[in-house]
């Protein structure tokens, strides 16, 4: 049975804020020197202990590309044709192979780097409902991927708890500490080095930010039961990464690709119709 006219238009209209969103990612990493075809020639590529990167390391495809400055720049560029190709052909191959092209970044990035970096998990997760073309498996990923982002707030707020680390007074301060130290050393006249240095010195304060935040993430939970309060968790995780960016220095702003899940699409769509932006045949 063909997809109805409507869903198409959702489909087309969530198509091109995911994928619009995606290239201005792949553009921020473009301009950071963070590319595949950037990152040539690292003096050692590290050695994950986790079995998925050893396997990844096991096919050669990453010393290929930190080798090999062609090889790199045909992965980086087939990211955007891969884009434009799902966006103008609507075919799912496209989303499919711009979901492998865009793992095998992630993790060429990670083993260059040296370090886990997670922001680019949202970019890999919501490309998968485009791998549909069926109305009913579509929506059932776009779902699962709004509560892959309700899960990951949430259960950090609960392993905190579990843990009891949220209620260990200097928590907050004792990472700080040695998260920001190579911050507070070389460039102490930094902004955020003062807001690491005053949050080091003011520890109920820090104390106080930490539970919090824990608060801040344990709220998603409410999203496994209602859509009503989706808007309020979509500003609430805006707030996460911006603090999280001043207070711990840390960039996760592609994670926010996620957020899309928790807009109204039927408000958008009405809005889009009403603006003549898209047209009902």
């Amino acid at each position: 049975m063909l997809p109805d006219k409507s869903f198409e238009r959702e489909l087309q209209i969530k198509a091109y804020f995911v994928f619009g969103v995606a290239m201005y990612i792949c553009f921020y990493h473009l301009i950071s020197n963070s590319m595949l075809a950037q990152m040539q020639r690292p003096p050692f590529i590290f050695e994950e202990k986790e079995w998925i990167y050893k396997l990844y390391l096991g096919t050669g495809i990453a010393q290929l590309i930190t080798s090999n400055a062609v090889a790199s720049s045909l992965f980086d560029i087939s990211l955007l044709v891969f884009t434009i190709g799902f966006l103008l052909s609507k075919r799912t191959i496209f989303a499919v192979l711009f979901s492998l092209v865009a793992l095998n970044y992630f993790m060429t990035y990670n083993m260059v780097t040296g370090h886990h970096y997670h922001g680019l998990v949202g970019l890999l997760v919501i490309s998968i409902p485009f791998w549909f073309k069926s109305e009913q498996r579509f929506n059932f990923s776009w779902e699962a991927v709004r509560y892959y982002l309700l899960y990951i707030f949430s259960s950090a707020a609960l392993w905190k708890i579990m843990r009891g680390s949220v209620f260990y007074h200097d928590q907050l301060s004792d990472i700080l500490k040695a998260q920001q130290i190579d911050l507070l050393l070389q460039n102490p006249d930094n902004y955020k080095a003062h807001i690491a240095q005053y949050l080091i010195a003011h520890s109920d304060l820090t104390h106080a930010l930490l539970i919090a935040t824990v608060i801040l993430q344990l709220v998603f939970i409410v999203g496994f039961f209602t859509r009503k309060f989706d808007m309020v968790l979509f500003a609430l995780s805006i707030a996460f990464v911006i603090a999280n960016y001043f207070v711990m220095g840390i960039v996760s702003f592609e994670f926010l690709i996620l957020n899309l899940t928790l807009l109204s699409w039927e408000k958008i769509e009405a809005f889009l119709i009403k603006k003549e932006i898209v047209t009902v045949e």
